[in-house]
């Protein structure tokens, strides 16, 4: 009996919530590097720094893909 209950509480309460994700940044909106964005529509990618970039740090980031 108290292993029926156990389980139902289980149920009931369900999992602890996930960690809070960043939502994707629109394309070419990258902010800083590792920041989730959309490479294309329905497909994400990563923020990165251009290679030899010196402009200010908002014109460095690129959206990169995943794949």
């Amino acid at each position: 009996m108290r292993r029926i209950l156990i389980c139902c509480a289980a149920l009931l309460l369900g999992c602890p919530p996930s960690e809070k994700k960043e939502a994707p940044a629109e394309k070419g909106s990258c902010a800083k590097i590792g920041q989730s964005c959309e490479y294309a529509p329905g497909k994400l990618g990563t923020c990165v720094m251009k290679d030899g970039c010196t402009d200010p740090a908002p014109a460095c980031f690129v959206c990169q893909s995943q794949h």
